[in-house]
Order: structure tokens, then sequence, then C-alpha cells
């Protein structure tokens, strides 16, 4: 072989050698910049964000594949999302409407439990718009509300069907039979 065509192959090994070598060292600081970002988005412990890049930045793939066994699964933003539903499914349920009597919930509109036919709300005395039994003053208007106690409605009153046996008390002859089949 020519000293030139030896020549000639060592310099492209070497450029090959040296574009390599500077693609792995663009890797090695790439990895150390993602985890730097990227544990400092799940944690605001600096000792866990310099723990992690060290790992990564020492070892670099075995380091990078420990930091991501061992990093926190969610990002600040996703707990702080979390928390902000959960803080309002809180709220929401506080909001619900829910009879005193008996607890079952009841619209906003509902003058009386359709459960136990207590009270819920009553008329404002000054301006007439309906105003809850717990509110001391009317949010309408202003004025100062009594403290009323839940009434109860009193329960319909069920008379019992008449058959055919029984005569129909008050001479109404409207009322329910029922029908007999023969045998």
């Amino acid at each position: 072989m020519s000293p030139e065509l030896i020549n000639s192959i060592a310099t492209v090994v070497g450029v090959i050698v040296a574009v390599f070598g500077a693609f792995l060292f663009a890797f090695w600081i790439a990895m150390g910049i993602w985890t730097f970002n990227d544990i400092r988005s799940r944690s605001r412990d600096w000792l866990a964000i310099v723990l992690a890049c060290v790992l990564v930045l020492i070892f670099p793939i075995v380091g990078w594949v420990l930091y991501l066994m061992i990093r926190p699964k969610e990002t600040l933003a996703e707990v702080y999302d979390r928390a902000l539903e959960e803080e309002a499914l809180l709220r929401e349920i506080e909001e619900t409407l829910a009879c005193p009597s008996c607890g079952v919930p009841a619209k906003e509109n509902w003058v009386y439990c359709p459960n136990c036919h207590a009270q819920l709300q009553h008329s404002c005395p000054s301006c007439g718009n309906l105003v809850r039994n717990e509110w001391e003053i009317c949010v309408y208007c202003g004025a100062g509300q009594q403290v009323a106690t839940p009434r109860r409605m009193p329960s319909p009153q069920v008379r019992p069907i008449q058959t055919l046996e029984q005569p129909a008390e008050n001479g109404d002859e409207t009322l329910y039979r029922p029908v007999r089949l023969a045998k």
C-alpha cells in the first residue's frame, strides 16, 4: 500500500472518530440538560436535582436509565392540577343543597322537601323572593330574616280503596271496583 492511501484512510478514520466523539459528547450534554429540566419540573428539592444530574453525567447511559426508574411519576403541574380538581369537587359537594331534616339532596328552587315534606325556603316579607330558612338576611333586598323552624307539610290523606263488598260511604259511585274473574 502506498503511503498516500494510508494517510487518506487515516484522515477519513480520524474525521469519523472525531464526528462520532462530538456526537457522543453532544448526546452526553443533552442527557444532562434533559435530566435537569425533567427533574426540575418534578421536584423543588435542589439536592434531588443536583444528584439526578450528577448521576446522569457520571454514568451517562446507565445513570439515565436509573434516573428514569426512580424519578417522580407526576410533574409539579400535574400535582397542582389534581389538587385544583379535588378542591373543585369538594366545593361542589359542599354547595349541594340538602334537606336539613332528612339530608336528601334538594334543588335550589324547591320550597318543600319531596322526601320528608320539610319546608326548605320561605318568602321574604320585604321583597317576596324565596329565601333559604338558614339565611339571616335576604340576599335580594338585605332585610333581616327570622330564623324559621322547618315546618312539615301534612302528609296527603289516603283513602282506602272501596271494593264491591264495601259500599261507598259517601255515596260516590265512581270509586275503583276490582273486577272478579269467573272461575
